[in-house]
């Protein structure tokens, strides 16, 4: 995946390869451990294992593991429960969210619970941008409220409640919308995977669903 594309897969670390040796090998075997970890389709056949999400929530050693490998783990797990079998979708929006909640970046285009949360400010930004710069704009737009309306409903419920705010269907629209703008831009970058921009606008409402239960059952964000 290109460079600029939120990615987990390709930032794992030393430390999460120890912690899934712990896991499958815990009597040793680690070199024939790291020629799997080598090979991108026996690490996915092994991270898909629920051995190692359980292990993952439930083992102390588990704290020592990369917000990569952590968020790539739980995502993949929730959508292949949801039917969402590519996993370059989970990678993809695991690479979202540790972007987004496991660094503090000051960006407001890339920080959540802080940063833009209205799409209205999206809005105003997009008004004036054009080409190349209106793509990347609308990328983040879409990430944004993919992460908000997936990790985040009950904030956008309760300021739907007490503000009269739009919901959460509203915001999932507008990411839909804008990752559906990205996958059809001409200004894309010849190397953007439209395909996966396209396949997330139209699997997001149960993307949405998925990270919520995630969300309520394994991640506590706050408010």
């Amino acid at each position: 995946m290109s460079t600029w594309v939120p990615s987990s897969r390709d930032r794992f670390t030393s430390a999460d390869f120890l912690f899934l040796s712990s896991v499958l090998a815990p009597g040793g075997e680690k070199q024939h451990l790291w020629t799997l970890w080598e090979d991108p389709e026996a690490l996915r056949e092994m991270l898909d294992l629920k051995e190692v999400l359980r292990a993952l929530i439930d083992s102390p050693s588990a704290l020592g593991v990369s917000p990569s490998f952590y968020f790539y783990v739980l995502v993949r797990h929730s959508f292949l429960e949801s039917g969402i079998p590519d996993p370059g979708l989970a990678d993809y929006v695991a690479g979202v969210m540790t972007q987004r909640l496991a660094s503090n970046t000051g960006d407001p285009l890339r920080s959540l619970p802080a940063g833009l949360t209205h799409a209205a400010d999206f809005v105003a930004i997009l008004d004036s941008a054009q080409g190349r710069l209106r793509f990347h704009l609308q990328l983040e737009a879409a990430n944004q409220f993919l992460v908000l309306t997936g990790m985040f409903p009950g904030f956008l419920i309760r300021r739907c409640q007490r503000r009269g705010a739009p919901g959460v269907e509203f915001y999932e629209d507008f990411a839909r919308r804008a990752f559906r703008d990205a996958a059809d831009s001409r200004s894309a970058p010849h190397d953007a995977p439209r395909r996966l921009f396209g396949e997330l606008s139209e699997m997001l409402p149960v993307a949405r669903r998925s990270l919520n239960k995630m969300a309520e059952e394994f991640v506590f964000l706050g408010d």
